[in-house]
């Protein structure tokens, strides 16, 4: 009943926030939300959000800023439909699902950055510990659904392009901030902007000493038996030249280092994770007739990876594009990619393994009438060990009016093996835990696994149906044949991959936002996902390795020296049994609330404060129980806080 309750609660809340703006629009009305903001992503080029056959979250340099996000992850936890699947230690990877699939393609100004080695933890190709600090983005743009026809590879569940800020002013920024568990949290940003010439630096460095979670059964708060040292270390450098009034270069750097103790009970309590990633890059953009864009760049990136054996990648690669206006009602983007990626790790690879793509794509962008317009999409790969594939993709957008639009979507799915899915293997062994001595199996990589191929669907409708609400609604489905799916041992038995026979995923996204009044936002979104596999014809079972139901609710209070952000998570309908190798969860739900608060105590000083797990949940975002230890494998952290203050110049 209690459950129930808390999931009625829940949908009561959303439903209600939705009711309290549903006004109708009046035309004199100032609007506060508005759909005509440019988004580049879906499209490859610029196109309004009102003009976008697609499902894009905006997450804007101003949220980050009022909600003290200390990272990408903590800002893409509040993006309906996304959820990252954080261990609560900032040393452990922490991949994103969207749609409820870990195939998502990370970009970092429309430059790949996902690794071909894969990351530990499944189908996911990014770890985002390792993107910018959010003091130098300007806005992250989350596509929900395939991208594959004009990304390729890794855009299953969709794509997340990360938008730095521009070197247009000069100003600067440090903050300083410390907190529970021996947290202290620096960040400096430094913005030159000299007649034609900008440079931006950015660097942060985030610790913590140790580590604290709520124990499942003993309901006690526990300090982890090692110290983590969990340590993260970022810069980022660039300089854009201006070399007329349509061209500029821009060459830069990227670097991160994040390191620490695993936090995982069933194996590797005190194993040390070193992860450091060196990416260097350089681009040309230009504009042709004043408004067709296009761009030559180049990038190489360097991961080394110690986690039980050390991995190292090397990633050189070349992309260009070009937008061509053929009539006012069509343009095209046309353009290529080639990389090159070689992986190795030092204990469990036999020797050093090289993967290539050379690509081929086109998007045809064509308003066939005054309300509606057709993106067509066409890519070509050529991948040195999945072969060749051509993909399409078409969606259709009606534009209802200047805020609101309908669109139905439709791609084809090629995902190629990464290199640990085809030649990953690491031998058995045991550990102690508080004198008793556990057994774990082999992991098995599979050089005969077969590309993943399919197709998605998605239909929604957003909408301003007030001068102060904004609703989102879509469904989405996808079909994969041949899905990659790791099958983790119990105890002794192997973790091994192998492509099933078919995995099918559906599920739907509400999401509202109300400006109530001059000092008080509120926002609200329902995530539903139910992902189902077909393991050698047996037929449909469903993965309860998935959260299916996901609530947020937000209230943000602003009235010009203050600004506090309350954000509500809840998660409901996780699976407490174990299902065909799949570990699950001890309790099917979990409710957490995050609190952060600003107060602007002088022209350039700012001092914050920020509450993590206020409720002192016990509970994990990646599934996983202990019977043995009476708690979750990877459990997330308990309350914490972090203060500090921020002086800009």
């Amino acid at each position: 009943m209690k459950k129930m309750t808390k999931a009625m609660l829940m949908t009561a809340l959303i439903c209600g926030t939705m009711y309290c703006g549903a006004e109708p629009v009046h035309a004199n009305e100032l609007q506060e939300f508005t759909l005509d903001e440019y988004v580049v992503t879906a499209a490859r080029t610029e196109t309004k959000l009102v003009d976008t056959p697609a499902n894009i979250s905006v997450v804007t340099a101003e949220q980050i800023e009022s909600r003290h996000y200390t990272n990408v992850a903590e800002a893409l936890k509040d993006v309906p439909g996304a959820n990252v699947l954080d261990t609560g230690n900032g040393s452990y990877e922490k991949p994103i699902l969207l749609n409820g699939d870990e195939r998502v393609l990370v970009l970092v100004d429309g430059r790949r950055v996902n690794f071909d080695i894969g990351t530990m933890s499944g189908r996911a190709g990014y770890d985002l510990n390792q993107l910018p600090d959010v003091g130098l983005i300007e806005r992250i743009e989350v596509l929900k659904g395939a991208g594959g026809a004009l990304y390729g590879s890794d855009a299953v569940g969709g794509v997340i392009n990360v938008i730095t800020k521009k070197a247009d002013r000069s100003y600067g920024k440090v903050s300083v901030g410390i907190g529970s568990n021996g947290t202290k949290d620096y960040n400096v940003l430094y913005s030159i902007k000299q007649d034609g010439t900008g440079i931006n630096l950015s660097a942060s460095k985030y610790k913590q000493d140790y580590y604290k979670y709520r124990h499942y059964e003993s309901d006690t708060t526990k300090r982890w038996p090692y110290d983590v040292d969990m340590d993260n270390e970022k810069v980022s450098l660039s300089l854009t030249q201006e070399l007329n009034d349509d061209s500029n270069i821009t060459v830069g750097y990227d670097y991160s280092n994040s390191e620490g103790l695993g936090t995982s009970q069933m194996k590797y309590s005190s194993q040390r994770i070193e992860k450091r990633t060196d990416n260097f890059y350089a681009k040309y953009d230009w504009t042709l007739n004043k408004k067709d864009q296009g761009y030559l760049q180049f990038y190489h990136n360097e991961l080394d990876y110690y986690f039980s054996g050390g991995m190292e990648e090397k990633t050189n690669g070349i992309d260009a594009q070009q937008a061509i206006t053929i009539a006012d009602n069509n343009k095209l983007i046309v353009g290529a990619s080639w990389r090159e990626a070689k992986a190795f790790n030092e204990y469990y690879y036999q020797q050093e393994e090289k993967i290539e793509n050379l690509a081929l794509f086109v998007n045809d962008i064509w308003e066939f009438a005054p309300t509606w317009s057709l993106n067509a999409g066409a890519r070509y790969d050529n991948h040195s060990e999945a072969g060749n594939e051509t993909t399409f993709s078409a969606g259709l957008n009606k534009k209802i009016s200047d805020n609101s639009h309908a669109y139905i979507n439709w791609g084809q799915v090629f995902k190629a093996p990464n290199t640990d899915d085809l030649f990953y293997y690491a031998p058995g062994g045991s550990y102690e835990y508080n004198g008793v001595t556990y057994y774990y199996g082999p992991s098995l990589g599979n050089k005969d696994l077969k590309p993943e191929t399919g197709e998605t669907w998605s239909v929604g409708y957003t909408s301003l149906i007030s001068d102060k609400t904004n609703i989102g609604i879509n469904y989405f489905e996808s079909d994969l044949v041949d899905a990659i799916d790791w099958v983790s041992g119990i105890g002794a038995e192997p973790t091994y991959v192998r492509n099933v026979d078919e995995q099918k995923k559906k599920g739907f996204e509400m999401s509202v936002s109300h400006k109530l009044n001059d000092t008080l936002d509120l926002e609200a979104s329902y995530t539903y996902i139910k992902v189902e596999n077909n393991d050698a014809g047996a037929g449909f079972e469903r993965d309860w390795n998935y959260i299916p139901n996901l609530y947020r609710i937000g209230a943000r209070y602003h009235d010009g020296k203050w600004n506090a952000d309350l954000f509500l998570r809840y998660g409901a309908g996780g699976s407490t049994g174990t299902h065909g190798g799949k570990q699950s969860y001890v309790e099917s739900d979990y409710m957490t609330i995050d609190l952060a608060v600003t107060y602007q105590a002088a022209k350039n000083i700012k001092v914050f404060a920020k509450g993590y797990n206020l409720l002192n949940e016990a509970y994990c975002e990646q599934a996983g129980y202990i019977s043995d230890l009476g708690s979750y494998n990877c459990p997330a952290q308990a309350r914490r806080f972090l203060i500090g203050a921020e002086y800009s110049f």
